[in-house]
């Protein structure tokens, strides 16, 4: 176990974060070293029975982070986007910057880093959650440190909870995702552990390249019928409303409403040019969104 390469995640105990910190503990190759605020939840405690030594940190203090990152040979970098802060953008860079400063101080040799494309800098589209990372990428770039960049796409997760389908009988649903007949870059986020560890292992080859991952690339219509096909009874539908509908109807109850649906106009205004075919050559398992609906049918009939 001491002989392996250390790599630290940060945000293990997060959805991205923890299928990372799984893939490396389950690989064999990595002594895996996870940050969390919480060493006390579930989530926590399932990363420690997988193997991941967990350390507590809280990305809003400074002091603690040398210990975290010393001896590291490597770190898996992603950032949350706070919406409940009004200052979520600054915060969220601040909070980048600083673990690119330690990681260079450190010494840690391969960065892989959850990225995305500076929505302003490209269509003068504000989306707070893609524009912090943006911003903390260029950072990283300044500081010439070993870097993988990976732009992350929408996880299919994500209509368990921000993009939940809406119903009004139990039985027709909508899908409320303003993409029109615009396909939408999507994966699980369980298959972005495997990506990393591809990545991790293959360092000479994906040092200081950016690369866009996939599971699929899908319109809100195939979703609803992917959906429909394995959740039955139940019927799914796109919506088929606008980016500013989208923003009017969520803007009560989803935390930065207006950076999603600028998000929205963005892929919808811009090709991500995803990558699908490196996606499966980092990771053979990564699953098309039918595959993921048909093999989570009993969960997504739970929660939806």
């Amino acid at each position: 176990m001491s002989g392996r390469k250390v790599v630290v995640v940060f945000g293990a105990t997060g959805m991205q974060g923890g299928s990372v910190a799984r893939a490396l503990a389950r690989s064999g190759q990595f002594t895996v070293r996870g940050v969390t605020r919480d060493l006390e939840s579930k989530r926590a405690q399932d990363l420690v029975a997988d193997g991941v030594d967990l350390m507590n940190y809280d990305l809003n203090e400074r002091s603690g982070l040398q210990l975290i990152l010393n001896g590291a040979y490597a770190c898996f970098v992603n950032t949350a986007t706070d919406f409940f802060d009004p200052n979520c953008l600054d915060t969220e860079i601040a909070q980048g910057c600083l673990i690119a400063d330690y990681c260079k101080s450190e010494g840690v040799r391969h960065v892989v880093f959850s990225s995305q494309l500076h929505s302003v800098r490209v269509c003068s589209i504000m989306a707070r959650h893609l524009v912090a990372k943006a911003e903390i990428e260029q950072y990283m770039r300044e500081l010439a440190l070993p870097l993988t960049c990976l732009i992350m796409p929408v996880y299919y997760q994500d209509l368990c909870h921000i993009f939940r389908p809406r119903t009004t009988d139990g039985r027709n649903y909508d899908i409320e995702i303003p993409m029109g007949q615009t396909p939408l870059d999507m994966m699980s986020v369980d298959d972005v552990g495997g990506i990393v560890v591809s990545v991790l292992l293959n360092r000479d080859f994906y040092l200081d390249k950016t690369v866009s991952v996939c599971g699929d690339k899908i319109t809100v219509r195939e979703m609803a019928l992917a959906l429909s096909k394995y959740l039955r009874p139940k019927v799914f539908k796109d919506k088929q409303l606008t980016v500013y509908e989208f923003n009017q109807r969520r803007c009560q109850d989803l935390p930065g409403a207006t950076d999603w649906a600028n998000m929205f106009q963005f892929f919808m205004r811009v090709d991500q040019r995803y990558n699908l075919s490196e996606s499966k050559k980092l990771n053979p398992a990564v699953r098309s969104f039918e595959q993921w609906v048909e093999q989570n049918a009993a969960m997504l009939n739970e929660i939806i």
